[in-house]
C-alpha cells in the first residue's frame, strides 16, 4: 500500500482542507503522487506545529493534475472511515485549540485492517475481532466483547503467505477508543520480539 505525504502550511489550512471538498468525511490533499479513484492509501498527515504526524487510512476519491496558468495545484480528495476518520477530526480539534496532541508514541502504530481471533488467557473459546492499529508496543483491538484493563488475552493471527495462525501474548491497556480497545503485546523472550515483528512486516508490507 502506498504512502502519500499530505503535509499543510499550518493548521487552519488543515482546518480547511477538512471542509472544502463538500463530502461526507473527505479531506483535500495537495500532492504530486498521483492516486486512483478507489485506490486505498496510506495518508501522512501533517501541519506546521503539530509536535508527530499521523498516518490513516484512505480511500482516493478524486484526482487533479496541476494547471499553472490558473493557479491549481496538483492533488484530490481522500474518504476516510470509522475510527480512520475519527484521526482526522481529532487532529482538527488540535488545530482549533481544543484539545492537545501527546508525544508520539515510542513505536508508530501502522493502519491495518486484520480480522483475528482472541481468547482470555487460560480459556479455549475464541471470538472473532479486527485489529485496525498495530506496533511492535500493541494494537488497537476492535470488539464489542467486554475487556477489563489488565486482562491478558491471547491474540491468534494469520500473516500473509503462513498456513496456520500465530499466537501473540497481549494485556487491555486503555479504552480509550469507543469501537474496542488499546492492548500491549507481552514478549516474554526475545522469540516473542522476533515473532511480533515478523507479523507486522507481512502484515504492512502485504
Amino acid at each position: 500500500m502506498r504512502r502519500i505525504r499530505c503535509h499543510y502550511a499550518s493548521g487552519e489550512a488543515f482546518v480547511d482542507a477538512l471542509q472544502s471538498p463538500g463530502e461526507d468525511n473527505a479531506i483535500q490533499v495537495f500532492t504530486t503522487e498521483r492516486f486512483e479513484p478507489g485506490e486505498e492509501v496510506l495518508a501522512e498527515v501533517f501541519f506546521s506545529g503539530l509536535p508527530g504526524k499521523m498516518i490513516v487510512r484512505a480511500i482516493g476519491k478524486k484526482w487533479q493534475n496541476a494547471r499553472p496558468r490558473l493557479r491549481v495545484r496538483a492533488g484530490g480528495v481522500l474518504r476516510c472511515i470509522g475510527s480512520e476518520w475519527r484521526k482526522l477530526l481529532f487532529l482538527r480539534d488540535v488545530a482549533l485549540g481544543c484539545t492537545e496532541m501527546m508525544p508520539r508514541r515510542r513505536h508508530v502504530r501502522q493502519p491495518v485492517l486484520v480480522e483475528i481471533r482472541w481468547r482470555r488467557a487460560g480459556d479455549p473459546e475464541l471470538a472473532p475481532a479486527t485489529i485496525s492499529e498495530i506496533s511492535e508496543a500493541g494494537a488497537l483491538l476492535l470488539t464489542r466483547d467486554p475487556l477489563a484493563l489488565g486482562d491478558e488475552i491471547i491474540i491468534e493471527i494469520t500473516p500473509p503467505g503462513s498456513a496456520r495462525p500465530l499466537e501473540l501474548q497481549a494485556v487491555i491497556r486503555n479504552h480509550d477508543n469507543p469501537e474496542g480497545c488499546g492492548v500491549e503485546f507481552v514478549a516474554r523472550d526475545m522469540g516473542g520480539v522476533h515473532r511480533i515483528r515478523e507479523v507486522i512486516r507481512r502484515i504492512v508490507d502485504e
